[in-house]
């Protein structure tokens, strides 16, 4: 359904004020609190305290997500970071959802839409009033249906780790078998690719698990990723719970699992290392159908590969060198989840105004490429006009999970929300004043991987470089009670502002403490010195933020990035 800044959308037609209360979390502001009469939709808005016009420039910030997962999440409120963000950028913040499971885009432009008369009467203006709507994964389904489906009610959009139409869940089926076949190995994968490693992650693998790891990659899942190979694996248990891998019948395609282990074509009976680690596995589990189903399901992917002009470059491993599927084609397809929260958005690239894409280069969940297939599209459908519609920014050290970071995920990544936050910034200028945001991260696309250059200059985006300098091949060798020097170089790249700040993590345990600079520089080194008192292997992180104007008070719109080098202990 098409959305226009003035047509009436019939089911969000009665929308009704419950309350007003003036609030001093996170920042003192005036909450309205509503609903839409004869829906489940609640809004909220979140307007400058004291009617004060004068904080506020003429637009407002949206967030959207199709689901809460927890108690203490509701759709149809917004978090302290994106009130405090949006009331500090000159806007008001709006919010809508039924506090647990709001799909597609059409609540979410007839909130905005009203909340548009109550700050015109609220800060007693008839200024234009902009709008931007953003969300993370199952939100930039909804936000990508918005700017494709709505025209005048928002002039930007930020997608964050994007989601797209993929056929099947292959990247949560990739890291599925991953787990069947190299868990095992998911030390030694994680240690070679880790500063100062030996950079060859097949070095320990045998036929069979060289094979997957080589076509879990191919479909996108990055390297990077093997970091934290419990996420990867589906081992984090506050995230996936009992893990990736199901022993449920497909019920979209019952006859599945009979085929896979019984007909030619299948891996279930294909003659290959791989084959006969997937039969041995099999023996190993225990030969009952639950199981037959279980290692079943992880292979899925290896057979849905859609036309090759679709663009799914991660699946062209499975093709015949003239294009044809090299396995058996299931002939249905699993549900989709994009057009449930997307409002049944095509995603071919029609968007109606600026869009700013973030993809993180660690992500699992929703894989970097994605963003790539979806920037194809809007190419496509724009033409010459996509340079002055659409950027993307790819992150390095940062994952599909919200910010802030802790724990183990701190030790190698960053709070990326600041990037989102400048990216929000970015669009609302570059609508309403006609400056073009900053050039889009440059980047290839290799075997479906992600690759960006090492320095900023060359990298381009929002988001700094740092490196940590090592005597040999990432590796700095100490001795215990020695003073250790360390020194790190950080870089801007054009329009990423300025290094205001440098922390360090001496004993890689995610904890990190305050480095000395002597002001705000686009180009800074940085230099310490710490005291091993146990001898041991060290992974010594430095996290540098920059901030565009260089104000070292900023709380929003930090640009982060992170360096590790391995510190080998000896007495």
């Amino acid at each position: 359904m098409q959305v226009t800044a003035d047509c009436i959308d019939a089911l969000y037609a009665q929308p009704v004020i419950d309350a007003e209360t003036d609030e001093t979390s996170p920042v003192p502001h005036h909450r309205v609190s509503g609903h839409f009469e004869g829906t489940n939709i609640q809004f909220n808005i979140y307007l400058h305290a004291e009617q004060d016009e004068a904080a506020w420039d003429g637009r407002f910030f949206q967030f959207t997500y199709p689901a809460a997962f927890a108690p203490q999440q509701n759709t149809a409120r917004a978090d302290d970071r994106a009130i405090g963000f949006a009331l500090a950028s000159g806007g008001y913040a709006v919010q809508a959802g039924n506090g647990s499971v709001s799909i597609g885009y059409r609540h979410t432009a007839a909130a905005a839409k009203f909340a548009e008369g109550v700050a015109a009467d609220y800060y007693g203006s008839d200024q234009p009033i902009y709008g931007y709507l953003y969300g993370p994964s199952g939100g930039s389904l909804q936000v990508v249906g918005a700017a494709e489906n709505t025209d005048g009610v928002w002039q930007g959009f930020v997608p964050m780790v994007q989601a797209v139409p993929q056929p099947t869940s292959y990247n949560f089926l990739g890291r599925s078998a991953a787990e069947l076949i190299l868990a095992d190995k998911a030390t030694a994968i994680r240690d070679a690719l880790m500063p100062g490693g030996s950079g060859d992650p097949f070095a320990t693998l045998d036929e069979a698990e060289s094979a997957l790891l080589s076509e879990v990659h191919a479909l996108g899942i990055p390297w990077k990723a093997w970091e934290y190979p419990d996420y990867l694996l589906g081992y984090a248990a506050e995230y996936y719970g009992a893990g990736l891998a199901s022993d449920a019948p497909l019920a979209y395609d019952p006859t599945y699992v009979d085929d896979f282990w019984n007909t030619e074509g299948y891996l279930g009976t294909e003659q290959s290392p791989l084959g006969e680690r997937v039969r041995a596995e099999l023996v190993e589990m225990g030969d009952t159908i639950a199981h037959r189903w279980n290692i079943a399901n992880r292979f899925y992917y290896r057979y849905q590969v859609p036309a090759q002009s679709e663009g799914w470059v991660g699946l062209d491993q499975f093709r015949n060198s003239d294009g044809t599927p090299l396995y058996p084609q299931r002939p249905v397809t699993a549900p989709g989840f994009s057009g449930f929260a997307s409002g049944n958005a095509a995603f071919d690239g029609s968007v109606n105004g600026k869009v700013i894409a973030i993809a993180n280069l660690y992500d699992t969940d929703a894989l970097p490429w994605h963003t790539d297939w979806y920037g194809e599209r809007i190419a496509a459908a724009l033409g010459g006009a996509a340079a002055d519609t659409y950027r993307v920014y790819y992150n390095d050290h940062a994952d599909h999970q919200d910010a802030p970071v802790a724990g183990e995920r701190a030790k190698h990544l960053i709070n990326w929300y600041g990037i989102v936050e400048q990216a929000l910034r970015d669009v609302a200028t570059w609508a309403e004043d006609g400056v073009a945001a900053p050039g889009s991260t440059r980047y290839l696309v290799d075997d479906a991987q992600i690759v960006v250059p090492d320095l900023a200059a060359q990298r381009g985006g929002l988001q700094p470089t740092v490196e940590l300098e090592s005597r040999s091949d990432r590796v700095v060798k100490a001795k215990v009670g020695k003073p250790v020097k360390l020194s790190a170089v950080a870089r801007t790249p054009r329009g990423g502002g300025e290094v205001i700040r440098v922390e360090w993590d001496f004993e890689g345990d995610g904890e990190y403490v305050a480095g000395a600079i002597n002001k705000p520089k686009q180009v800074l080194t940085a230099k310490t010195t710490h005291t091993f008192t146990e001898p041991g292997t060290y992974f010594v992180s430095v996290r540098v933020s920059a901030e565009r104007d260089g104000n070292t008070g900023a709380q929003y719109a930090l640009l982060q990035n992170i360096d590790r080098v391995r510190v080998v202990v000896t007495e």
